[in-house]
């Protein structure tokens, strides 16, 4: 189950102020065969594209009477404590998985252009797509071995700014619920998930791919049921933190009305980078 501090997803960045700035690094190009007193190439790294993301504040609060605390009646004060916890963990794991909900529309990379779409410009010159989408053999871009099999391929050969493949490794499958039992048996299963061929099942014995789901990525949740994403290691979404969730309870002699106030708040925010180290699909 996929949340907002699962490492995997969401790259952790902490910091002290209320933005966090920062630039897209372009990278130097691969070596160059020379020979034995030739000069040597020289590599000019640069860095484009700022991006600025403010840090959001999200809280709540809730009033009880001194009578109702004190005497706990119902057991409510204990049920108001263990609700505040779980709202958070709620809230941020909602919260975070906007950018994948936003993916193909709202959540922007450096360039201006959706997280997952199919005119990313690279820092270096060219462009590049992150969009899984449909092999000749198939009718769509709808999860399966062959699309699967694609988005593999799209993201070995993804370039990075300076327009150098680098060869990313997929890690993370990421499905709505819905999804969630077919991306199983397409990547653990022995046997090849989706075929009445007795073929051993690639993704299984050559990648170790994990499955991750979130109950907030499908369309109850305003996300998708057929979108689905494939991460590698290197991508740039990222989770970035000013503050924990702090708690704090005002005593019912500081109010006009006899009532405690328990209140929490925490800080952080939720951006994606870079596109690279990431592709995604409908499913449509």
């Amino acid at each position: 189950m996929a949340s907002a501090t699962t490492a995997e997803l969401f790259k952790p960045i902490e910091t002290t102020h209320a933005a966090f700035i920062e630039e897209i690094y372009k990278g130097i190009g691969m070596y160059q065969l020379i020979g034995e007193t030739t000069v040597v190439p020289l590599q000019t790294p640069s860095a484009r594209n700022k991006v600025t993301t403010y840090v959001n504040d999200y809280a709540s609060s809730v009033e009880l009477s001194k009578n109702l605390f004190d005497d706990n009646l119902h057991g409510v004060w204990a049920k108001t404590v263990e609700e505040f916890a779980l709202k958070a963990r709620v809230s941020q794991n909602y919260n975070s998985m906007q950018i994948f909900r936003g993916a193909f529309t709202t959540v922007l990379t450096h360039d201006g252009y959706a997280l997952i779409s199919a005119s990313h410009a690279l820092v270096g010159g060219g462009t590049a797509s992150n969009v899984v989408t449909s092999p000749a053999s198939v009718a769509n871009g709808a999860l399966n071995s062959d699309t699967l099999n694609y988005a593999f391929t799209n993201l070995a050969e993804q370039k990075d700014q300076a327009g150098v493949i680098l060869g990313n490794t997929p890690k993370v499958l990421l499905v709505p619920p819905c999804l969630l039992k077919k991306a199983v048996e397409l990547t653990d299963s022995a046997l090849i998930g989706d075929s009445a061929n007795n073929a051993i099942n690639f993704y299984r014995s050559a990648l170790g791919i994990t499955v991750m789901t979130s109950p907030y990525l499908g369309s109850v949740a305003g996300g998708s049921d057929t979108a689905w994403f494939v991460l590698a290691d290197n991508h740039g979404i990222t989770r970035l933190i000013r503050q924990g969730v702090q708690t704090a309870l005002r005593s019912w002699e500081m109010s006009n009305n006899r009532s405690y106030l328990y209140q929490a708040n925490y800080r952080e925010s939720y951006y994606a980078r870079d596109w690279a180290g990431i592709v995604g699909s409908t499913g449509l």
